[in-house]
């Protein structure tokens, strides 16, 4: 593979990517809902700031609770949760801007026999395959880039300066929501090499998109599924003795414990449940802290990497999904008899 030729075909599908009526049009659709979210984590944001202002007055003792009907937050809000719900609402767009990217980048050109063409010239297959791969890649931080920069502007707009520990937070996040978009386009990229035509592989990416991202999970939150592989929960003594009883407490939660873990593992497959995950473990939930504190700093770089240890598998499993599919789409490319 020559760096040479990889850097023209990169630079020749990005622009054809930025280019694409599609592309801009759910872009543009994707911004849209992003900036929807923005708006409704922004007032959420603001919502839980004036609750945590009123919590500092009430702990001072200075003023009476304005309002009794919901208890104050007793923590300060993390700004994070502004782009919990872009997150939220981009997700099923990305999904799709992924999928439009990459279902037709080898179909579309084997129907017009342009790939014919281009193979005839002195450039080996994996450097054609690979460019595709980094162009759409490129196109699609480029959309991520715009939505947490668009993100970031209206922040510092609205007088919210992030410390630098929230900064890294949010490029997590769009790395995170790289990744996440970054799986479907491969996994239709592959499928445009395998398939006949277009069609055919648009059908194919979305059937196993819809599979791993909402019936995967759906089916494992269905107990006669678990209870098949696991077999029937134990059963709750008749007589109510001591000694049954904690062995029964005991076998139930070992049980509960195996089927947690077996529902989390094959989840592992779905990126739609690893991107939840770690959108969880990335925005805390404020109101489950019961101090008081007047500590507005957040969380240490300690504290950022042990997050980071944490969302480690799920990071895994959003890079294996687009590996093993672009190892592949690689092989079939490399192989076909292109006519």
């Amino acid at each position: 593979m020559r760096t040479q030729a990889l850097g023209i075909i990169t630079a020749k599908e990005f622009r054809d990517h930025l280019r694409s009526r599609r592309f801009l049009t759910i872009l543009a659709v994707f911004l849209i809902v992003a900036s929807l979210g923005m708006i409704a984590g922004t007032v959420q944001y603001q919502k839980d700031l004036d609750e945590y202002n009123e919590a500092q007055v009430l702990a001072s003792g200075e003023e009476e609770p304005v309002s009794t009907r919901y208890p104050p937050s007793s923590s300060r809000p993390s700004i994070m949760k502004v782009f919990e719900q872009i997150g939220s609402m981009t997700a099923i767009i990305g999904s799709f801007l992924g999928l439009a990217m990459g279902f037709d980048l080898v179909t579309r050109e084997k129907e017009s026999k342009s790939l014919k063409m281009l193979l005839s010239h002195p450039i080996y297959r994996d450097e054609v395959i690979t460019g595709k791969l980094l162009g759409g890649a490129g196109a699609i931080a480029l959309a991520g880039a715009i939505t947490v920069g668009i993100a970031l502007a209206v922040l510092l707009i609205g007088g919210v300066v992030l410390s630098s520990v929230e900064m890294i937070k949010v490029l997590l996040f769009g790395v995170f929501t790289f990744l996440f978009i970054f799986s479907p386009f491969v996994v239709a990229l592959f499928f445009s090499t395998v398939a006949k035509n277009s069609g055919m592989a648009l059908v194919a990416s979305l059937a196993l998109v819809v599979v791993t991202m909402l019936v995967i999970p759906l089916i494992l939150t269905i107990p006669m599924v678990t209870d098949t592989i696991l077999g029937e929960p134990p059963e709750f003594p008749e007589e109510s003795d001591a000694e049954e009883i904690a062995e029964y407490e005991t076998e139930i939660k070992a049980y509960y414990d195996a089927r947690n873990t077996l529902m989390r593992t094959a989840m592992l497959i779905s990126p739609s449940w690893n991107y939840d995950q770690i959108l969880e473990t990335m925005i805390p939930d404020d109101r489950n802290r019961d101090d008081i504190s007047d500590d507005t700093e957040e969380p240490g770089i300690s504290a950022l990497f042990e997050m980071i240890a944490d969302l480690s598998h799920h990071l895994i499993a959003l890079l294996v999904l687009p590996a093993g599919f672009f190892g592949l789409a690689w092989v079939r490319f490399a192989r076909e008899d292109i006519r």
